[in-house]
């Protein structure tokens, strides 16, 4: 959006300046107009500082707004509302010392705040900001405690990155072994094996059995490797097709679920995810079919989400709550079980707390217990491989040399 520069008398009269952002300077008229102001001089600013045009030519300023940005931001305005700054004094300084990409937005929540819109809605426009955070901020609007909501909304998406943070990282490292362990043994077999295979035919040696089997194994790749290469490829690419369509995606994340080791990190992942955010929600006085409504849009895996939703249905029929999630391979156990004591206390936000506490705690838990499985067995299998091939390839120097094969 463009900026302009205006000046406005006030109803005592006195003139004031600006800047601001608009989709137009009818639209900044209008909207001075609304707000008891006579606009005297409204003129697009286009003035850029060196400093300014410098940091166009930086590519990092280009970086799409994400969670942490978002997080960092919600905690400043609230912390700057919260010492007497106006809302849109915040917004305004949170757009200025942001970098371009996150300034653009921030500076259209503005624009749509000055024109008589409310900051939810002005976020809403925005896929960045989650329906969590658009709902707590909403809340806030309407009980007056607009820096708690935000703040709340903070700690909340902080939270949300810090299990994705663990469960990629329980993720990266085993991906990261196996396709390295995939790259030495495939530049062996193209490159190493066929090297060791020319020399020993010039020896004139019989192979050792080892030797000629890892070369009947190269031999077998490079011939097959386009075969390999176009399965692998046609195999990305239903995975892909089937992730793309919704009952295929249904059954991929259902599946995901039911894996031995890493299905019950997922399912506590889910839980964390839902205990949170339901806590929040509650607490902040949204309405439970609302908070789950809004929990189910958090959900990436769709067999939760669904889950959400039936059990929302069945909420708005009446049914308890807990016994509306108590769904196989969904949700941990434990969870509907406390939760049933909470309806029955009338503390289902508190019991919510204690379980997405505790079930994050186990969650950690299970992913340094994974960590610590994985690595040995990755270790033995890429040892196991890697010690084959030089076995093989020092059993064939031996021959050469005049040793026996045998």
């Amino acid at each position: 959006m463009p900026r302009f520069r205006y000046t406005v008398r006030n109803r005592q009269g006195m003139a004031q300046t600006g800047v601001t952002v608009a989709a137009s300077r009818d639209d900044l008229i209008a909207l001075l107009r609304r707000q008891g102001l006579l606009p005297l001089t409204v003129a697009e600013d286009r003035e850029t500082s060196l400093g300014d045009r410098l940091r166009s030519l930086n590519p990092l300023e280009y970086r799409s707004m994400n969670s942490v940005d978002v997080a960092q931001n919600f905690h400043h305005i609230a912390m700057m509302f919260k010492s007497g700054v106006s809302l849109l004094e915040a917004v305004d300084l949170i757009a200025e010392h942001s970098r371009l990409s996150v300034q653009r937005i921030w500076r259209r929540v503005s624009a749509r705040i000055r024109q008589g819109s409310s900051i939810a809605d002005a976020l809403a426009e925005h896929k960045v900001f989650t329906q969590l955070s658009i709902q707590l901020v909403r809340v806030g609007e309407k009980t007056g405690h607009l820096d708690r909501a935000l703040q709340h909304a903070s700690t909340e998406l902080e939270e949300q990155r810090k299990i994705r943070a663990q469960l990629i990282g329980a993720l990266l490292y085993p991906c990261f072994v196996l396709l390295f362990a995939i790259g030495v043994t495939v530049f062996m077999l193209v490159k190493i094996i066929p090297e060791l295979q020319k020399f020993l035919s010039i020896m004139g040696r019989k192979l050792p059995p080892m030797t000629q089997a890892l070369i009947d194994a190269s031999e077998w790749f490079q011939a097959y490797t386009p075969s390999i290469a176009a399965t692998l490829a046609a195999s990305a690419g239903v995975l892909i097709v089937l992730y793309r369509w919704p009952p295929g995606r249904l059954a991929l994340d259902t599946l995901m679920l039911r894996l031995p080791v890493f299905g019950r990190i997922f399912r506590l992942s889910g839980t964390v995810v839902f205990a949170r955010a339901m806590e929040a929600l509650l607490r902040s006085g949204v309405h439970i079919l609302e908070a789950l409504e809004t929990v189910e849009g958090l959900h990436r895996n769709r067999y939760l989400a669904q889950c959400l939703a039936q059990a929302r249905k069945r909420v708005a029929e009446g049914a308890p709550l807990s016994e509306s999630l108590a769904a196989r391979f969904g949700y941990m156990p434990m969870l509907a079980r406390m939760m049933a004591i909470g309806e029955n206390a009338g503390r289902l936000d508190e019991m919510l707390g204690e379980m997405g506490t505790f079930h994050q705690e186990l969650l950690a838990k299970d992913i340094r217990r994974m960590s610590g499985m994985i690595a040995p067995a990755l270790t033995v299998i890429v040892g196991g491989i890697i010690g084959f091939v030089y076995a093989a390839f020092l059993t064939a120097m031996f021959a050469a040399g005049g040793g026996s094969p045998q």
